[in-house]
């Protein structure tokens, strides 16, 4: 079996797990949640641990891991502009990525690169107290082998992607 280190998962909104596994979108914005003090990159790969905590759902009681990540680049961003700029390449609205941008306004917001893989076998894992709340890593106790998982995009689709949001850090402000 080969399973990621430390059974590391980012809890993620399942929406942006769907964009992730099907390629619609290449990058991760977050600062944390409530319970993180500061956010930053716990592990190089993860899964993708699915969350509606922010979508007005209650947790269930199991949730299916589909998808794991691995960072492929990371930058950061401090102004609501290059923010903006990134709004094209997810799936969250203009307004959910200013209230990830006004948390915390001492902190920049992280972008995370990451090549995404699909799970050879999902694996639908019991919730445990641990997990709840809002906080964006947990360690899960269950066994994921990823050995045959494969990537949503190839590596040229996934490197033009990586490199369109590179170039938005240079792009112009547009006017309004």
């Amino acid at each position: 079996m080969n399973k990621l280190p430390n059974h590391t998962a980012l809890k993620e909104w399942s929406s942006v797990i769907d964009a992730l596994g099907s390629g619609e979108q290449v990058i991760l914005i977050r600062k944390g949640g409530i319970a993180d003090p500061k956010f930053g990159v716990e592990a190089e790969r993860f899964y993708l641990y699915p969350t509606f905590f922010h979508q007005q759902q209650s947790e269930p009681e199991e949730v299916t891991i589909t998808h794991w990540c691995e960072v492929v680049r990371s930058w950061r961003v401090n102004d609501l502009e290059t923010l903006y700029r990134l709004e094209p390449l997810v799936v969250m609205s203009r307004e959910t990525l200013e209230t990830r941008y006004r948390f915390r306004p001492d902190q920049a917001l992280h972008v995370i690169g990451v090549r995404t893989l699909a799970l050879p076998h999902a694996r639908t894992i019991r919730v445990k107290p641990e997990y709840l709340g809002c906080r964006s890593w947990v360690s899960i106790d269950d066994e994921i082998d990823v050995e045959g998982s494969l990537p949503a995009l190839t590596e040229t689709e996934l490197q033009t992607r990586l490199n369109r949001v590179q170039a938005l850090w240079s792009s112009p402000p547009r006017s309004s």
